[in-house]
């Protein structure tokens, strides 16, 4: 099984991919957005393998939709949980359509993909840096007692 530190990195790569391909002057830019949707998809299973401990299943958009929602209750990422939920609902709206039915996106559709992405993207950064981030044990340095910085001097 996956971990959330896989997912992410999955999610990185999808999102440098769609970057990559992302031209907004692009009559097709399909491949763009199918690799921001599955950047979007890996991010919100490492959020939800992080917070939660587990990640959707299958290709139901309404579940992963309701795991995020499940993952953040109870933290301080709860309040924004909805807003991210409603971006990742748009954007598996567009799934099917991009990369299933090669149906190509309108040049302002795409931009308003890419944009949602990356806002889904850069919440799943701060969410993911934050709770990594270890729970000091000993008293944050100080002026006084810190060795070797620039302050010393």
């Amino acid at each position: 099984m996956a971990t959330w530190q896989d997912r992410w990195r999955d999610a990185g790569g999808f999102w440098d991919l769609a970057h990559a391909g992302y031209d907004p002057k692009s009559r097709f830019g399909n491949p763009a957005a199918s690799n921001a949707i599955m950047a979007v998809i890996a991010a919100n299973d490492a959020v939800c393998l992080r917070l939660g401990r587990r990640q959707p299943k299958g290709d139901s958009h309404t579940e992963a939709a309701m795991v995020l929602t499940e993952a953040c209750r109870g933290t301080e990422w709860e309040s924004e949980a909805s807003d991210r939920c409603r971006q990742l609902r748009e954007m598996l709206a567009q799934r099917t359509a991009v990369q299933y039915l090669g149906k190509p996106l309108p040049a302002g559709k795409l931009d308003r993909l890419m944009k949602q992405a990356e806002r889904f993207m850069d919440w799943a950064r701060g969410v993911l840096a934050t709770v990594e981030a270890p729970t000091p044990r000993a008293s944050a340095p100080t002026k006084q007692n810190r060795r070797g910085s620039a302050n010393d001097a």
